[in-house]
């Protein structure tokens, strides 16, 4: 698994190294403790950005914009000055992100790799600023390798597009007679909601796991305590009622269409009861449509992986244990993405070669965006929801957890916090997905001009939806493709996970996770 996805080799705070070549370094993730190491003979990954703006052919020249709409720079928080490399800048990080691309400067950081950086202390790491220039969308194929000044103009239509989106934007303030709030600038993830009462765990594997999901203590799942089937409780579980948007507390959010769950019926249900498949509406972009029509449906979902759970021991011995029961979920779940992408259009037409290329590069990134969307249309603060339709319950899991995953799983719910506050509805989701999959962050592809079109034509559907179905949340497209990042680190995070019980001897045999893992690291 990958550790980082800057060009150029390794980088840290204060601290040159002989830079190796920078359109061949790629630095990779290896067992904790171990060094790590360049890989040879293989081009770099480009940034895990590459889903952070609408994609163009390439780099652009600065380009004037609005100062009325008081943007701040994505790096350091500092008044940007225009478009530089990709996005909206400051001086000073422009002319840092320019030196360190021309000269080939390589750092290393003394910290965690996680160092703060706004205006007054971004000089003390050039390692974790560089690394932010790149997460926020800053471009390295922008900078001229001739030193001269002046970018690739390639960005230009990019660079107008957005223009026009502000220009909108600020017609949108004019016409309704008051000004709204603004938001992260372009490139910056909403803050933080205020942390919540729970401390969240990491290890489903701990001892007593009766007590972490609820349901009598037989069925499929053998000693995790869940019902052979979801158990019939009253009531249906929506999203979180009065929940406070952060990200947009001084504007009007509502969607065009009604919350499915305002009045929950009162009769016996399964513990939750998912959204009716969306039809259509107007100005549905067709591509979006076509997603909705192929996205399976998670009834169907889960009772397939409950069958395939069901199958009996030989004596109680064979029992698995319930973090084998997660892996095998995870298997399933997995299983269920390979046959939706397989339905998928473009993926459908590329060669075999090149569909398992795309699955190995975003496999991890599919099962988070899975997993936290099921935690959203969930809508309860102190469980988890898993595909089985099972409550883990947070305060429990917090308790036995160890201390990897209760990192990912803390991560994860600040996530779905996050998206809460924005929003996130069925078809921002299925565009999402499509977008992880036609990454265009994967290299050594026979067709890689029809990647690129299906990408740009999916950025292109979710900016259309979230502004035609959002308009007040101008920014909503910008901060749905930051989370994009977000699911990245999650599974990098994950997958280190997996490894470390790969290497413990703690994964079940022949599983499907550990494969895809090893696949992608030869």
């Amino acid at each position: 698994m990958e550790a980082a996805l800057g060009r150029g080799g390794w980088l840290s705070c204060g601290t040159r190294t002989r830079p190796a070549n920078p359109c061949t370094g790629r630095v990779l993730w290896t067992a904790p403790g171990a060094q790590t190491r360049a890989a040879s003979g293989q081009s770099p990954s480009a940034r895990a950005d590459a889903l952070l703006l609408p994609q163009a052919d390439a780099a652009g020249m600065d380009y004037s914009y609005d100062e009325d709409l008081d943007e701040l720079c994505p790096v350091c928080g500092d008044k940007v000055s225009g478009y530089h490399y990709g996005l909206l800048t400051c001086e000073s990080c422009k002319g840092f992100f320019k030196r360190t691309v021309q000269n080939n400067k390589h750092y290393t950081c003394t910290e965690s790799q996680s160092c703060k950086i706004d205006k007054t202390q971004r000089k003390r790491c050039p390692f974790c600023r560089f690394q932010k220039c790149l997460t926020v969308g800053m471009r390295l194929e922008a900078v001229r390798a001739d030193r001269m000044r002046g970018g690739r103009n390639k960005f230009g239509p990019m660079y107008k597009r957005d223009r026009a989106l502000k220009q909108q934007k600020k017609a949108q303030i004019r016409a309704n007679g008051f000004k709204l709030e603004t938001g992260p600038p372009m490139g910056v993830p909403p803050p933080p909601p205020p942390p919540p009462d729970y401390m969240l765990p990491p290890s489903l594997h701990a001892p007593e796991p009766k007590a972490l999901v609820s349901g009598p203590p037989t069925g499929p799942l053998g000693d995790f305590g869940a019902p052979a089937l979801p158990m019939a409780v009253p009531g249906t579980h929506g999203p979180l009622a009065g929940y406070l948007y952060p990200a947009f507390s001084n504007r009007t959010i509502k969607s065009e269409y009604p919350e499915p769950y305002a009045s929950p019926p009162q009769q016996p249900g399964p513990p939750y009861s998912y959204p009716e498949p969306f039809s259509g509406g107007p100005n549905v972009p067709e591509l979006i449509l076509q997603l909705l029509q192929l996205e399976p449906e998670e009834d169907q979902v889960r009772a397939r992986i409950l069958g395939c759970l069901q199958e009996p021991a030989k004596s109680r011995s064979d029992q698995p244990a319930p973090f084998s029961l997660l892996c095998r979920m995870a298997d399933q779940t997995f299983i269920s993405i390979v046959d939706w992408a397989r339905r998928c259009m473009v993926f459908k037409e590329l060669e075999v070669a090149d569909q398992m290329t795309l699955l190995q590069n975003c496999w991890s990134e599919l099962l988070v965006l899975d997993h936290i969307y099921r935690q959203v249309q969930y809508g309860k603060e102190d469980s988890i929801l898993l595909v089985t339709g099972q409550e883990v319950e947070l305060s429990t899991v917090a308790v036995q957890a160890g201390s990897l995953l209760h990192s990912l799983v803390l991560r994860a719910q600040e996530l779905v916090l996050q998206l809460h506050a924005l929003q996130l509805d069925r078809q921002e989701f299925v565009c999402l997905k499509f977008l992880i999959l036609f990454s265009l962050d994967v290299k050594f592809l026979n067709n890689h001009s029809l990647v690129k079109d299906a990408q740009e034509k999916a950025n292109a559907a979710l900016l259309d939806y979230t502004l035609c179905h959002y308009p007040h949340c101008g920014d909503k497209f910008q901060q749905l493709l930051l989370c994009l990042v977000e699911v990245r680190a999650l599974s990098m995070q994950a997958k280190e996970y997996l490894y470390h019980k790969h290497l413990g001897n703690e994964m079940p045999r022949n599983n499907l996770l550990i494969e895809m893992l090893q696949a992608k690291q030869t």
